[in-house]
């Protein structure tokens, strides 16, 4: 069988990492690209930007592969030797998420996604009438190495579908390889498929299929499982799903089959876990339980905590969190935990940049404390206030600053510097608008208030059972409840200003919910002009025929690309909450004059 390799100086590798132009994995960016996470007390930072897998070489050393290399150190990771992974780069890539493994007779086995193979259908259109499932390929590859990663042999493709991640790869006691895998199914979700080898990876066989069975979208299903091997030989694995909890379930031969599939009693958001057996006998789970300031979420990957099973994972120690990064899009999650030597663990993230290591024993000093977001001081009277539903609102963790972060930046800029309140609230209509504007709004004395709202008002519950065929505000109403907004902010000497809403795209989540009439799932505006038109027509018309200055952000995103300035569909990224700031600064200049 063909083996090929080549060293790479030391010297010319440390210079290269040094000038910051090492490629990370899969493309991934690399800490420098991330806010700097912060640190468990007694936690130290890794020296070096290589993100996990490792294994521990014949030599001692530490191994680790990125996109096309398999990189080798022997001083603790300060420097390291490079060596090729493939023969010919043109057709492999190795995904940013991916598994590693030295066998106990040596062989080192890498699990990956093909970077070069990724295929999907024009707009992505996951769950479209005329899309096929299949047509959407990120297949599955290991490939061997027989001299710690000097060489290496040609990869074996193991699977076709799209897979979305790869992190967990083990040797049982019986000495078979078991990997998780997953990968799309007909109904429009992922579900979780076990590949096994007796042969030291040579050769392959596929388990039975773990679907929760809910989700038509292109983050559901039951996915990025992680797997450990327990006392008595069975196979304990856990799963992200979307329901708040991590699902388990229990193979007892070996990793063909599962069964015991349902929720454990591990909270965590959504995103993947990954376990390890320590020295010490211990199971270690390193997963994003939700964080202490917002234990209620089921998104933020803020946190980043640790826990141990002393009882082969029936219970498991309370959570620490090792890492965290807070605010706007702040994120430490994807990890890899790595036992360099008994006690001592690395831990590195794909999302986040966390490079660090710290020793089981210092867990107990010290914690990270609690994050007390900022609070802005109260609003002043003669100020701003922006009034509208979520996409007014703030959005921690999906966007680093909303239009009225942005607003109130800027401007003092253009030569004032008024008070800007945010009082949004996700899922208001116009009716629970006039309910709170008096406490929300006019209680701070403002000068100026922008109104936004439109989204939930039009919105057609088609998800509900049975399915609603009407908007949860009529139109004639919803125009209505903007003339009282408008009547009693000028009854008060408040200058009004009107805002259509944003456009909405589909996604696979939305199409998932809303793909029925009156909607029309298979246009790409059919989340948009079949009910929301109408609606952002009269805040057109009201502003003409009231004299209200006009801020038509509708127009403004759909003259650009929409799905380039909306996060998920629905609200706005921060190119989006930039771009409606843009528009909004020289009006409201204009209002305080």
């Amino acid at each position: 069988m063909m083996t090929f390799g080549r060293k790479t100086s030391t010297q010319s590798f440390v210079f290269l990492t040094a000038l910051g132009l090492l490629a990370l994995a899969g493309g991934a960016s690399g800490p420098a690209a991330e806010r700097t996470p912060i640190l468990h007390p007694q936690a130290a930072p890794l020296p070096f930007p290589h993100q996990g897998p490792f294994v521990t070489t014949g030599d001692g050393g530490v191994l680790c592969v990125d996109a096309q290399q398999a990189l080798h150190s022997n001083d603790e990771g300060q420097t390291w030797t490079a060596t090729p992974v493939f023969r010919d780069e043109q057709k492999y890539r190795i995904s940013s998420e991916r598994a590693l493994l030295r066998t106990r007779d040596g062989v080192v086995i890498a699990a990956w996604m093909n970077m070069k193979e990724v295929k999907s259908p024009p707009g992505w259109n996951w769950g479209g009438k005329d899309a096929d499932w299949q047509d959407f390929v990120l297949p599955t590859y290991v490939c061997r190495s027989l001299d710690d990663g000097q060489t290496w042999e040609e990869p074996v493709f193991l699977n076709k579908p799209w897979c979305g991640c790869i992190h967990s790869l083990i040797e049982t006691q019986a000495g078979r390889l078991v990997l998780v895998g997953q990968e799309i199914i007909p109904a429009w979700r992922h579900a979780t498929v076990v590949f096994v080898s007796d042969d030291q990876g040579r050769t392959w066989q596929r388990s039975n299929v773990l679907d929760i069975g809910q989700g038509r979208h292109d983050h559901a299903g039951s996915i990025e499982g992680t797997v450990v091997e327990r006392r008595d030989g069975s196979l304990y694995q856990l799963l992200r799903t979307e329901t708040g909890w991590l699902y388990e379930s229990v193979s007892r031969n070996g990793g063909l089959l599962w069964e015991d599939f349902r929720q454990s009693q591990l909270k965590s958001v959504t995103c993947c876990a990954q376990l390890t057996r320590l020295a010490d006998g211990r199971i270690a789970l390193l997963w994003n339980h939700p964080p202490r300031h917002r234990p209620d979420s089921g998104s933020s990957r803020e946190e980043l905590s640790i826990a141990f099973s002393s009882d082969e994972c029936a219970t498991w120690s309370p959570p620490v969190v090792v890492a965290a990064s807070y605010g706007g899009r702040g994120r430490v999650s994807y990890p890899y935990l790595y036992e360099r030597q008994p006690g001592q663990l690395w831990i590195t993230t794909m999302q986040g940049g966390l490079r660090m290591k710290i020793n089981v024993s210092d867990l107990g000093r010290g914690e990270i404390p609690v994050y007390q977001p900022p609070v802005l001081p109260p609003p002043q009277p003669g100020g701003i206030v922006m009034f509208g539903d979520s996409t007014t609102a703030e959005r921690p963790g999906a966007v680093d600053k909303v239009y009225t972060d942005r607003v109130r930046e800027a401007l003092p800029g253009a030569g004032s510097a008024p008070s800007v309140h945010n009082a949004g609230v996700g899922s208001n209509t116009t009716k629970n608008a006039r309910e709170r504007l008096v406490r929300d709004v006019l209680a701070h004395k403002p000068r100026v208030v922008v109104v936004q709202f439109g989204l939930n008002d039009a919105a057609v519950d088609v998800w509900k059972e049975p399915p609603a065929t009407a908007s949860r505000v009529p139109l004639a109403e919803y125009e209505q409840n903007l003339r009282w907004i408008i009547a009693t902010l000028r009854e008060q000497d408040v200058k009004p200003v009107l805002m259509t809403t944003n456009p909405m795209r589909w996604t696979s989540r939305l199409r998932d919910l809303y793909g029925k009439p009156p909607y029309r799932p298979d246009e790409p505006d059919g989340f948009d002009a079949p009910v929301l038109a109408s609606y952002n027509a009269a805040v057109r018309r009201l502003a003409a025929e009231l004299a209200v200055p006009l801020v038509d952000v509708h127009a403004a995103f759909t003259a650009k690309n929409p799905d380039k300035l909306l996060l998920d569909g629905m609200h706005p990224n921060d190119a989006g909450h930039q771009l409606i700031a843009e528009l909004l600064v020289p009006i409201l200049r204009e209002q305080l004059r």
